[in-house]
């Protein structure tokens, strides 16, 4: 297992904390997606302890999502004050914008070949080639290119409600430039959860984000007669464009699941999963078990790709009611302040979080990254949102 500097980061932040609840007697912040985070944390870690086939290995994985609990409650309690929440949103866009224009420059690079330089080889920057996609595809500075594309789609939610909403956090002049270059990093990751997470959030998105009621179910409306319209083009175009366009190609290996071979090695693990959680229903295996008992699978270890049947694989029953318990809470305080404090003067950047998270939450069934701390930050800006309901001390943020 790697060391992190994000990890480390943490520890460093976590201990300065810390000292000023120690020095100035400042009472911690731990809201009510936290404690879920804290119980989901504790039921892998007592399922690992009872039935963990080699409790050491897992005690690295234990201590690695602990270190992200605690990111995901460090983030709340550094946000004290309503500039530290925008300054928090505007850093974390920003690095977001940076990573997609990376990723597009390892792609650029990778593609042109510059042998003068490299003696005909290809400059590697940060891209994945892998025989199961139609074209090499950016990962950027993240691990590998599914992830890549679940922070793309995140992001684009969150560039999208910035735009429409525009002075919140940065002008709209540079809020479209970042939906343009995340829109071409999502479309280059070539994830299919990402892309499908986009595509799913776009209509609901398209009928929310206005502010006055009226103007809601007119988009309501539109949405409506425009939606077979829009269904039949995607159908044609997965139908009838021509397969050379690598993104073409990659949608229409949605209707040929059969043959895929990242698809039936993703239904070979879920079912192996499916016998792990009904010898464990309640109580898992513990976090990163799933390889101990399945070994390799096409020469690589066994690992879960899907957020829920993960949590119950690890953590049974008890785990998955606290990981579900964290999203929940989360995301129908961000949906509430949207539908009920239209007037707030943050409310589109509140929406692009929410939209953003639960993008994160539907790609994450098709891969995982709970473990790095990208979605830990991104829940605890949402859950320290100015005036949140599960923020404590709400008022001091809201000031």
């Amino acid at each position: 297992m790697k060391i992190l500097a994000e990890q480390v980061v943490i520890l460093i932040l976590f201990g300065a904390l810390i000292l000023r609840f120690l020095v100035y007697g400042d009472v911690p912040r731990v809201s009510i997606p936290g404690l879920y985070a804290i119980g989901w944390w504790l039921a892998l870690g007592f399922s690992a302890f009872l039935h963990a086939p080699h409790l050491g290995e897992t005690l690295r994985h234990i201590i690695r999502l602990g270190l992200m609990v605690v990111g995901l409650i460090v983030t709340v309690n550094l946000v004290r004050r309503e500039e530290d929440w925008r300054r928090l949103v505007r850093l974390l866009y920003l690095a977001g914008v940076l990573e997609a224009a990376y990723g597009i420059l390892a792609r650029t690079l990778y593609g042109w070949r510059l042998g003068f330089l490299t003696h005909g080889k290809a400059i590697n920057l940060g891209v994945q080639v892998a025989t199961s996609l139609p074209v090499p595809v950016p990962y950027g500075t993240l691990e590998e290119g599914n992830i890549f594309g679940s922070t793309m789609a995140a992001l684009l939610m969150l560039g999208l409600a910035l735009w429409v909403h525009p002075k919140e956090i940065a002008s709209r002049r540079l809020t479209g430039l970042g939906v343009g270059l995340i829109t071409v990093a999502w479309l280059l990751s070539l994830t299919r959860g990402a892309w499908l997470a986009v595509i799913v959030l776009l209509p609901l998105f398209w009928v929310l984000y206005p502010t006055r009621v009226e103007r809601r179910f007119a988009h309501l409306g539109v949405l409506v007669l425009a939606a077979p319209l829009a269904l039949a083009a995607l159908l044609a175009l997965i139908l009838f464009a021509p397969p050379t366009f690598p993104i073409v190609s990659r949608l229409q290996s949605l209707t040929q699941l059969n043959v895929d071979q990242t698809f039936s090695l993703r239904v070979l693990r879920w079912r192996l999963a499916q016998q792990d959680i009904l010898m464990r229903p309640f109580i898992g295996w513990g976090p990163g078990t799933f390889a101990q008992l399945h070994g390799l699978q096409r020469s690589r270890p066994a690992w879960l790709d899907s957020l829920t049947i993960k949590s119950a694989q690890e953590g049974g029953l008890f785990g998955m009611i606290f990981m579900y318990g964290l999203w929940a809470t989360t995301l129908l305080d961000g949906f509430r302040a949207a539908l009920r404090q239209p007037d707030q003067p943050y409310r589109g950047t509140v929406l692009g979080l929410t939209f953003g998270a639960l993008a994160l939450f539907l790609a994450y069934h098709a891969t995982d990254a709970t473990w790095l701390a990208f979605m830990w930050v991104w829940l605890g800006a949402l859950i320290a949102r100015p005036g949140g309901m599960w923020a404590q001390g709400g008022r001091e943020v809201a000031r």
